[in-house]
């Protein structure tokens, strides 16, 4: 009995608790300015600076449904030099690994605010932002709070 629970904690120990992929995305990222100032979250990663793409984390703090991450994810898509992106709705984060050579983190930032959603420390465009669905403006903003 004791063996059992011994080989037990051991096995989830080592597996861990949680979401394996949020830890290892929390290990391999750190804050950097990018060569227009901004500060972005990006991933430290050699591997990825050497095939000339770079990993970039945006907060996207008014988003609020899957609605919301279809229309972002849209948006970010027509730039040139976006190789994917994937928004993480609970977390209110984009994913996005990017060809720097083709494209910047200021350039995918004013591609979100465009489409109506902070983006990192940059403001909604506030006719986008208007012209949302109810469900993807703040509730302060939605109509049945009117």
């Amino acid at each position: 009995m004791v063996q059992t629970f011994i080989i037990v904690l051991f096995f989830v120990l080592i597996t861990g608790c949680g979401n394996k992929e949020s830890e290892n995305h929390s290990d391999n990222k750190m804050m950097n300015e990018n060569k227009n100032g901004k500060t972005g979250m990006t991933h430290s990663d050699e591997m990825t600076a050497k095939d000339g793409y770079e990993h970039a984390m945006i907060k996207l703090s008014t988003m609020q449904c899957s609605v919301c991450k279809e229309n972002i994810e849209t948006a970010v898509k027509k730039l040139d030099g976006i190789e994917s992106i994937d928004v993480v709705t609970k977390e209110k984060i984009a994913h996005i690994n990017f060809d720097k050579s083709k494209t910047d983190i200021s350039k995918i930032e004013s591609s979100i605010t465009a489409a109506g959603y902070d983006a990192n420390d940059k403001k909604a465009d506030q006719e986008a932002y208007n012209k949302l669905d109810d469900c993807c403006k703040l509730p302060k903003d939605q109509k049945k709070n009117k």
